[in-house]
């Protein structure tokens, strides 16, 4: 006899929606009020600004280090100065506007700033925005007075667009929408950089019953190629990002080379194999703080708003990543269905012994599989290290997520995959307005334990035959 099978759909509809709901009801839980004089340490922080002092009187442009720096807003007024960079990251206990002000007497004699940049000006920080810029580029006085026009008030430079919402402009909406919209599409974006690590887990779940753990290092890997060739090269941004997905694949094909191809030959158990994958992961992490040490790296970004639309405001970084992340779960999507080697993948997900007695090469799919993989991984790395910023565990601290996305969705399935990713980013980002910032995934992990309890099989999962 068989199990009675239920259409999926309408109970994950309403549990989406009833999820989606219990977001909105823990966002109108009002934040306690902030008041502090110390600075915020960024890496703590869920969002931060980043202010940069630079000497652009004889390009290239020189950092001006020791500025004293002045962030002030919502009783929350700090003073720091920036360091030999000539920057200084500050976290902000919440979003909002904040003013920043910086001490033009101690800057060198015979530098100014341009007319169109003020010393102190307005920027407005949205929910799980980390480093929003503030370029302080200082010219020759003489050629700040030659600037000079009686103009337009229109303002230059990286920041510009960044401080376009006045105070009062932005003050006119409720608080509530000003954080709980903001926050609903950066959780979307995040979603979407979610499903590009996950599919590749789910994938590997579903031909080889392997959870792999070691699955963030190669998203860490993608976030340092990005970083490598675009910081150390220099690359351009795109260029970057396409040669992290390629060495992503390697990396992905590689690893199953050497290690996981042996391993199955040998007939090795799960179990020993998932200590593999950790002893794997740890190995991996460890080498990369060797190679980039333990801080984290910046990529080069304008963190200008590309687009606004009410109180949400998309860099140019967040608005690519969306875009990139869609096209590439399109094509993901395409190749499973409608290819051959798509075929085959769901034959061997599906029944890997009765795929190899249809004539298909199982070792040759598996192989396809990490390659790809991999590949996805080191784009979701890539983007996300612009999204946010990478360091050498940036893939470990996601890891929870991903499971928990390819848990939700229900293991194996790449659809489930990403409507679980979309699913964690969402709720990660929404409480992020009434929890702390170390514990923003326990929103997400709930609503998780809520749904598996009334569908074990995830919400796109099959309920296994019986008998």
């Amino acid at each position: 006899m068989h199990a009675t099978r239920q259409r999926p759909f309408p109970r994950a509809a309403a549990l989406l929606a009833a999820a989606f709901a219990a977001a909105l009801a823990l966002a109108l839980t009002p934040a306690a009020a902030h008041a502090a004089t110390t600075p915020i340490d960024p890496s703590t922080a869920k969002e931060s600004i980043l202010v940069r002092t630079l000497d652009n009187s004889s390009p290239p442009a020189k950092p001006l280090p020791n500025i004293p720096v002045e962030i002030s807003g919502d009783g929350y007024d700090v003073t720091t100065a920036t360091d030999a960079k000539g920057q200084i990251e500050v976290g902000v206990p919440e979003p909002g506007d904040y003013t920043v002000t910086i001490d033009t007497s101690k800057v060198p004699s015979g530098l100014a700033l341009p007319p169109a940049l003020k010393a102190s000006r307005t920027v407005t920080v949205d929910t799980g925005n980390k480093q929003v810029l503030a370029n302080y580029i200082f010219v020759s006085a003489s050629a700040a007075q030659q600037s000079s026009r009686p103009s337009s008030g229109a303002t230059s430079g990286p920041s510009s667009s960044s401080t376009s919402e006045s105070p009062s402009s932005s003050s006119s909406g409720s608080k509530f929408s000003r954080q709980i919209w903001p926050s609903i599409v950066t959780g979307l974006v995040f979603g979407l950089l979610l499903a590009l690590a996950s599919i590749g887990v789910s994938l590997i779940y579903g031909t080889t019953g392997l959870n792999n753990f070691a699955h963030g290092e190669l998203v860490t890997f993608g976030g340092l190629m990005a970083y490598t060739f675009t910081r150390l090269v220099p690359l351009p941004g795109p260029v970057a990002i396409l040669i992290a997905l390629v060495l992503g694949g390697v990396m992905g094909y590689v690893q199953d080379l050497a290690i996981w191809r042996p391993l199955r030959r040998k007939r090795v158990a799960l179990i020993p194999l998932m200590i593999v994958s950790i002893g794997l992961s740890l190995a991996l992490r460890y080498l990369f703080q060797i190679i980039y040490g333990p801080g984290s790296l910046v990529m080069p970004q304008d963190s200008s708003a590309a687009l606004s639309i009410g109180p949400v405001h998309l860099t140019g970084a967040n608005l690519w990543a969306a875009i990139i992340c869609i096209v590439a779960l399109l094509l993901v999507a395409f190749l499973l269905t409608r290819t051959n080697i798509g075929k085959a993948t769901r034959a061997v997900s599906d029944n890997r012994a009765l795929a190899a007695a249809s004539g298909i090469d199982v070792e040759r799919v598996i192989r396809i599989v990490w390659t790809a993989g991999g590949a996805l991984a080191g784009l979701g790395g890539a983007l996300l290290a612009y999204y946010q910023t990478v360091q050498w565990n940036s893939g470990s601290l996601i890891l929870l997520a991903i499971f928990a996305a390819v848990t939700l969705g229900g293991l194996g399935t790449t659809y489930g995959a990403l409507v679980g990713s979309l699913v964690i980013g969402l709720f990660i980002n929404v409480s992020a307005i009434w929890l702390p910032a170390n514990l923003k995934f326990v929103a997400a992990l709930i609503v998780m334990i809520v749904i598996l309890l009334v569908r074990p099989q995830g919400i796109l999962g099959k309920r296994d035959r019986i008998g």
